[in-house]
């Protein structure tokens, strides 16, 4: 066996002759358990924020979007689809307007959507109350965002509380006659939808007919919304329908559509990541102080070892590799704590939110990632290292040359 390892091994085992030392080690194997702890837990219940904010927005997003490069709407007919992994296709037209219910108003977007969208987007588990308007025959009903019924104070079930909603009238040269400046079209609100509170408070969603009837864009679409076979090939399927349609068109996956939130979530959990490493980095002085106090508890053993022939690379050698024991027996305990915590708040909620029912869950989210406990175990290694490496040097210097 290396004789730098089994000395290592043997002062990281064994009780030192001062007490006061060994409670320093500790104190440092400890802290680096803690810090790896912290890391795990605060990254995996990141995630899971991330994961459950980003299942939200998707369950409103497609897959693929396609727009006009020019202008706001489109001809769907001047469109030819071509790709095996479309599943589902919808035509949807939105339009800004303002919504009037009894004495109440609210500015927000009208979707008007195809037969179809019920089943791109499995309509119905998003629905907070009542029906989705496919479940009747006229074109004159619509399905409001969660957010957009509580602003208008809305009640369902009552047919002679309509929804009357104005849009621009695009026939008309001036909007300065109030009285011409806006078209206007009722709709009997027959469901409430909820997804996440931006999109309540933004959407209603009505038959695609009446709105373009409202907004006399008849026979014109302001996107298609496509549901894909196999969602892992949803960069593929987009290069196909992006060479397919040419620059006239853009097509755009569920990052692309949610890109400034993904950016955002991406910019937190970095940062996040950098104060933790940094706290982590504050944390490993117990690692210098502990290794410099142990070297100077063993000076009687760094002459006998020099009395022997030892160089002072292998003493180097020595305390850096005790140093790291401290360092990787650390990590791992801090991985072992951190990981069953992560999974039996995972599996079990130990820790609720403390809301009572109002948020989306009961519990903290947590989701662990590969990645991250790479990334965390890189980064301990990392730190510890330069941590023992510089005492290690500096200190078996001075001491091997008393």
């Amino acid at each position: 066996m290396n004789f730098s390892f089994f000395i290592a091994k043997r002062y990281f085992s064994t009780k030192k002759k001062n007490n006061f030392v060994h409670i320093i080690s500790l104190v440092s194997l400890v802290g680096v358990a803690i810090g790896t702890c912290a890391l795990i837990l605060v990254l995996s219940v990141f995630n899971g924020f991330e994961e459950l904010i980003l299942k939200m927005y998707n369950s409103f997003d497609p897959h693929l979007k396609i727009t006009s490069a020019e202008g706001k709407v489109f001809n769907p007919n001047n469109i030819k689809i071509n790709s095996t992994n479309v599943l589902e296709k919808a035509y949807v037209l939105e339009e800004e307007a303002l919504l009037k219910y009894q004495d109440k108003e609210f500015i927000a977007k009208v979707k008007g959507v195809s037969n179809s969208y019920e089943q791109l987007l499995n309509f119905d588990s998003l629905l907070v109350d009542g029906n989705y308007i496919d479940a009747y025959e006229s074109k004159n009903v619509a399905v409001i965002g969660r957010g957009v019924a509580y602003f208008l104070s809305m009640n369902l079930g009552n047919i002679f509380d309509q929804l009357h909603v104005y849009v621009p009238n695009r026939s008309v040269k001036t909007l300065l006659e109030p009285r011409n400046a806006f078209k206007k079209g009722s709709v009997l609100p027959v469901g409430i939808f909820g997804v996440q509170s931006e999109i309540d408070e933004k959407y209603i969603i009505t038959p695609l007919l009446f709105i373009q009837n409202l907004s006399e864009r008849k026979n014109k679409i302001s996107a298609i919304e496509i549901k894909l076979k196999d969602a892992t090939k949803m960069l593929e399927t987009q290069q196909q329908l992006t060479l397919c349609l040419g620059d006239k068109f853009i097509v755009k996956n569920r990052l692309e559509q949610q890109n400034f939130l993904y950016k955002i979530l991406n910019v937190e959990k970095l940062v996040l990541f950098l104060i933790l490493a940094f706290i982590m980095i504050i944390s490993t002085f117990n690692i210098v102080g502990s290794l410099s106090m142990l070297m100077l508890d063993k000076e009687k053993d760094i002459k006998t070892f020099k009395s022997f022939g030892v160089s002072e690379s292998k003493i180097t050698t020595l305390f850096f590799t005790k140093s790291m024991f401290t360092v990787v027996t650390g990590l791992f305990l801090g991985l072992l704590i951190g990981l069953t915590l992560a999974y039996l708040q995972q599996y079990y909620g130990l820790i609720s939110m403390g809301s009572n029912g109002s948020f989306v869950v009961d519990s903290y989210p947590v989701c662990l990632k590969l990645g991250d406990i790479i990334i965390v175990s890189f980064t301990v290694l990392f730190i510890g290292l330069l941590a023992s490496w510089y005492p290690a040097k500096v200190l078996s210097k001075k001491l091997f040359k008393c």
